[in-house]
Order: C-alpha cells, then structure tokens, then sequence
C-alpha cells in the first residue's frame, strides 16, 4: 500500500453543502444502526441521526459521479486496490444536544454474509461550515502521520482512507455536525 490516506481540502463548494444538507434535512432521519444489516443498537457507542442515498437519488445523484472520478483518482495514486462499486452513501447528523458521536471503530465487516465482496476504501465528506458547530472532529487512529485537523474540518473537505483504518467522530459539543460517509467494495480482502 502506498498511502494510508488523502484529502481534498475544500472540493465542494459552501453552497453545494448547504444544498446537500437542506436536501437530507427535508428527509426522514432513523437513529444511526450498526452491524451488517444495522442490526445492532448503538446507544452508548453511536448517537447520530442517518439519512440514506442511492445511485439515481435525482437530487443527490450526482454524489456518486463525483465520488467514483474521486475514489479512482485516490485509488490510482495511493492505496492501488481492487474496486469494484459504491451502493449507497450515508448522510450522518451529529447532534451537540445529545453529544452526537461515532467512537473508534474500522468499516469493514470482516464476517459478512457477501460472497464477493467487502468494503476496502472509505470516504467522508464533511458538509457543515466548522463555525457552526464544536469539537466533533474526525480522528484516525494507528496512522504515521494525521492529517491537519483544520483542514478536515473545512467545509466541503474529501477525505479518502482504507476501510480497515480505526476512526471516530468526536463528540460535538454544542451546534450541528453534517456528514457525508461512503463506502467503495472491492473482491474481498485475502
């Protein structure tokens, strides 16, 4: 592997993230699931608000043509893995009210039912204007080097990472935190 992760500071534009958000706020949020099939409660270990999208969205479709052309650049100048597609993104709402969190965990599910496939690179696209909310970061854990924490917090900012890399969202302590996750599969991890 070549790198353990990549960004593009501030790739969306603030109008665009405010269209993706008003778009996910206009639509019914479940309380945020775990597992395979989202078959785990997450009370003590997840506090977020979910919202989901699927290829051919016809407000936020676009959203998979951008992040494919994004996570094939990524793939092709950092991590070389084999990838095959992208199902589904989530829209994530972290509350400050209910310190709205995410603790450290990896994305792949090792054990999964899928014969073909597992989840092998990850990406977060942060929505909301850092002004409007705080602490809440993004954090890596057992990485070389961390990237600037001002910088993933920029509006707009694409991150791009392994799926077995630990992570988390912090905490946010007071306002509201708007993210988008994704998964890119690939043949199953050997």
């Amino acid at each position: 592997m070549r790198g353990e992760w990549a960004y593009y500071k501030n790739k969306y534009s603030k109008e665009r993230c405010d269209f993706i958000i008003n778009v996910a706020k206009s639509r019914p949020a479940n309380d945020a699931k775990m597992g395979v099939n989202g078959e785990s409660e997450t009370n003590n270990y997840r506090k977020s608000k979910v919202r989901w999208v699927y290829p051919g969205d016809l407000q936020l479709g676009f959203l998979f043509t951008d992040i494919w052309a994004m996570a094939m650049e990524t793939n092709n100048q950092f991590f070389d893995f084999h990838l095959s597609k992208l199902d589904y993104l989530q829209i994530a709402e972290y509350d400050g009210d209910q310190r709205g969190e995410y603790k450290k965990h990896q994305d792949v599910f090792w054990m999964n039912n899928d014969p073909k496939y597992h989840r092998k690179l990850s990406v977060i696209i942060q929505l909301s204007d850092p002004t409007t909310y705080d602490n809440g970061d993004f954090q890596m854990y057992g990485v070389q080097e961390h990237p600037k924490s001002e910088d993933l917090r920029s509006q707009g900012t694409v991150i791009f990472f392994p799926s077995f890399i630990e992570h988390a969202a912090l905490p946010v302590t007071m306002g509201m935190r708007y993210s988008i996750a994704g998964w890119i599969d690939g043949p199953k991890w050997k």
